[in-house]
């Protein structure tokens, strides 16, 4: 019997080089921004940080799988949710 092993995803971290933030990730060759940091800014020669516009640069994480991936996506999307109520409650 063989038993099937799920395919690895390739995860980068992308950073500035100048501020040191993270902008996002790339995963499986997807950019998923950060949402606490402004979005990196498309230039002429390769986009640039959206908070200093520094360099960005590629930094290599570890490889997950797909359902570790989707686990990641859920927590990140529940935590976003959150944050988003609560600055609705203090609006409020």
């Amino acid at each position: 019997m063989v038993s099937r092993v799920p395919r690895l995803i390739q995860v980068f971290n992308v950073q500035c080089v100048m501020c040191g933030r993270a902008a996002g990730q790339v995963m499986n060759g997807v950019f998923v921004p950060n949402r606490r940091v402004r979005s990196p800014v498309a230039g002429k020669n390769g986009s640039r940080c959206g908070e200093c516009s520094g360099n960005l640069y590629l930094e290599p994480d570890d490889s997950i799988t797909p359902f570790m991936a989707t686990q990641i996506a859920a927590q990140r999307t529940a935590a976003q949710q959150q944050a988003q109520q609560a600055a609705g409650l203090r609006a409020a």
